[in-house]
Parts: structure tokens; C-alpha cells; sequence
């Protein structure tokens, strides 16, 4: 219940700013609504529990890798040459939830120039579409720096317990990319 609340509290708020309108109402039926949503899926974050300043900085760099993103593919509609290399990356990632893995491959989509085309599950691979393909290994660091800030943000104990051994040893949290990882697919293009 300690967890519920808040979440009712977020969706009641969110609930009245989209109707734009503070009425008792607007609000009744915001609880109502929420109540439900509550009653209906429960929470299981296990004991993962949410970090407010991990969380703005998570949706800081999101923020930031979003104007970015998107100047450069303004930038290539706007100019008459094509500069696009597309391919799809195979990047390995921990997966140690499955929120962490949706809000990673979300976070990815929604930044234009790239999309999370599949998720395998065993081992955990995001397969990742990107329109302005250079290096491998950006992508690859890219991601996974989106994964470290979800871990941190959202992930439990123990995941955050083995990033901070992999940042400590030096090494990344997952295995090299599998076969066909990176392979940029020219076809279509002019």
C-alpha cells in the first residue's frame, strides 16, 4: 500500500492535467480511474524502489540525446544529400528486469534515428535500427549508458551491485554483440 499511493497520486494529477480542468469532478473520477488501474495491476518492483535524483538524471541525458537526435535528422531532411548508413546493432544488455529492459528499448525508440526493432530475452538483446550508422561500438556505448542510468535509476540492489563491479573493473556489463551485430543493410538505398 506504502507504494500504491503514490502512484494514485501521479495518476489522479495526470488524470485532471489531461482535462485541463481542476474540479471535484475531474478529481472523483481521477481517483476512480486510478483506484482501478492500482487494484488491477499491482506494482512488482520487488525491491527495487524508485531514486528520484537517478531518475532526473536518467531523463536529463534522455532529454538531451532527444534534441540531438533530432537536429541531425532534421538536418538530413532538410539537406538534399543523403548521408544515411543504416544498420541494425545486436547490443547485449543485462536485463536485470524487465522494466529496465522496456524503459532502455522505450527510451531507444523514441529517439529519433534509431528503434528497437526485437528483444530477446536469453540471453537479453536489444536488436537496434539506426539511420546513421558510423561505429558499432557507439551504439553499443550508448545503450548500455542508457542501461546504467535505468539500473541506477530503477534497478534492484543486486544490479546495481554489478554495475558498480563492472564500472570498477573496467569492463562493460554485457558480452560482445553477437553474429550479423552491426551489419549496416543498404538495401532500398539509392
Amino acid at each position: 500500500m506504502k507504494r500504491r499511493l503514490p502512484l494514485l497520486v501521479i495518476l489522479v494529477v495526470t488524470w485532471v492535467a489531461l482535462w485541463g480542468d481542476l474540479t471535484p469532478a475531474n478529481v472523483l473520477s481521477g481517483f476512480a480511474v486510478g483506484g482501478l488501474i492500482v487494484a488491477r495491476f499491482p506494482l512488482d518492483t520487488g525491491d527495487a524502489p524508485l531514486r528520484p535524483l537517478a531518475a532526473l538524471r536518467f531523463l536529463g541525458v534522455f532529454l538531451v540525446e532527444l534534441v540531438k537526435a533530432s537536429a541531425v535528422v532534421a538536418w538530413e531532411v532538410v539537406t538534399p544529400t543523403n548521408r544515411i548508413n543504416q544498420g541494425i546493432v545486436a547490443v547485449p544488455v543485462r536485463g536485470c528486469s524487465r522494466g529496465v529492459v522496456a524503459l532502455v528499448a522505450n527510451a531507444i525508440s523514441l529517439t529519433p534515428g534509431t528503434l528497437t526493432l526485437e528483444v530477446d530475452d536469453d540471453p537479453v538483446v536489444l536488436y537496434v535500427h539506426v539511420l546513421h550508422l558510423r561505429r558499432v561500438e557507439d551504439v553499443h556505448r550508448a545503450v548500455l549508458r542508457f542501461e546504467a542510468l535505468a539500473i541506477r535509476a530503477f534497478g534492484g540492489p543486486e544490479a546495481i551491485r554489478l554495475l558498480d563491479q563492472a564500472s570498477a573493473d573496467g569492463s562493460t556489463l554485457s558480452s560482445s554483440a553477437g553474429p550479423g551485430a552491426g551489419v549496416p543493410d543498404h538495401e532500398g538505398e539509392p
